[in-house]
């Protein structure tokens, strides 16, 4: 019998800003999609599938490519099978060292499922889930792999080849979900909703809710035992965001950072190659090709001299103060909630003055840096 677990849990939201490193890479060089699919084996990343619309036709892709960080190059490899050779989108995905699983999808009347072996380029059939996959993002845990569909949870082992039902989840599912896996624990997105899953005793438990404005669509990779959720819908099937957030499960707190780079979009496609991580594709009602590589080697969160610097009056009317217990040769970048850079003040003593001149009302994120490298990194407001 399975147990649900529902604890409460004391959460900080933490609105911290930093600027990451992104990079923009090779295009995809099979042309502009969306709700393609993605996964990383070994030093490489694959990438296809999906579909394309915006003339009023309904573009379906079969094609399959492999991203080498090393030489920042696409190579084309065999096409999946699946449905009957017509490419799909919208698919479930598991990816394991070696081996890749891949199948159902919003095209085709039966479930299906495949195992993709890059050593051979090639796509095999395997056990079927018995229930269809479609639009819903999954995680893998050891040699399992786990994905919601009508209320219930199911398993999939590599090993014996076997679905098993994992029970119903204690909460609702729509489609566009987001998952991800951390520390051996498996977590869902659902809208503002984020779960926790512990497959050793078959429990759920509620997370700190997410802050952002992402309500689904979006895409997600984990980097230094974190998560980050980039862009997606914005409420509506209309409107798209370009949001990054951290989600530390450590802390179990959630933490902003610039904006993605790229336009705002919906559909991406993710996977991590070692301890950097790629985004890219999607749409917004064009479709993109675009690749992009995140790396973010310290996390805010991990910084430890955030008790340092001050801020004040904070929220202000027309000027800001900043005071260091312990620099006075650090350089002060403002930013706006894009990301845009705003001004930068040279900290030549322990106190300097921000006077806000034209700024608008509204929130604005700092970096404290010494030497080039971000030592403190807040949030204050003009009112």
């Amino acid at each position: 019998m399975k147990v649900i677990l529902f604890i409460s849990f004391l959460f900080s939201c933490s609105f911290g800003f930093s600027i990451p490193n992104w990079t923009q890479r090779a295009d995809l060089s099979g042309g502009a999609r969306h709700r393609a699919n993605s996964f990383s084996i070994g030093s490489k990343g694959y990438l296809g599938a999906g579909h394309y619309n915006g003339t009023g036709v309904n573009i379906v892709l079969k094609d399959w490519w492999e991203y080498d960080p090393a030489t920042n190059a696409w190579t084309q490899k065999a096409d999946y099978i699946g449905n009957n050779g017509n490419g799909n989108y919208g698919m479930l995905t598991f990816s394991f060292d070696n081996i890749a699983y891949m199948g159902g999808g919003a095209q085709g009347g039966i479930s299906e499922f495949f195992k993709y072996n890059p050593t051979t380029n090639t796509w095999t059939q395997v056990t079927a889930p018995p229930i269809k996959p479609s639009d819903t993002q999954g995680f893998t845990i050891g040699d399992s792999g786990y994905f919601i569909r009508f209320g219930n949870l199911w398993e999939y082992n590599r090993i014996t080849d076997q679905w098993a039902d994992k029970g119903s989840v204690p909460f609702s599912l729509n489609f566009w979900n987001t998952g991800f896996s951390l520390n051996g624990k498996g977590y869902i997105k659902a809208g503002n909703q984020l779960w926790e899953y512990k497959p050793l005793t078959n429990q759920w438990a509620t997370r700190a809710p997410f802050p952002g404005l992402s309500t689904g669509g979006s895409g997600v990779f984990t980097q230094n035992g974190k998560a980050y959720i980039v862009a997606g819908y914005a409420g509506g099937l209309s409107a798209v965001n370009s949001e990054v957030w951290e989600y530390d499960p450590n802390s179990n707190s959630w933490w902003q950072y610039a904006n993605f780079p790229g336009s705002s979009r919906r559909f991406s496609c993710t996977f991590n190659i070692g301890n950097k991580a790629f985004i890219g594709t999607g749409t917004n009602g064009t479709n993109f090709n675009d690749f992009w590589e995140f790396n973010l080697t310290v996390g805010v969160n991990d910084l430890s001299y955030d008790n340092t610097f001050t801020a004040y009056p904070n929220p202000a009317k027309e000027k800001i103060r900043f005071q260091s217990e312990q620099y006075s040769n650090a350089i002060i970048k403002i930013y706006s909630t894009g990301g845009k850079l705003m001004d930068e003040i040279p900290m030549k003593s322990n106190t300097v003055t921000f006077y806000r001149d034209n700024l608008k009302n509204g929130t604005y994120f700092y970096n404290v840096e010494v030497d080039g490298q971000i030592i403190h990194s807040n949030k204050f407001i003009f009112i």
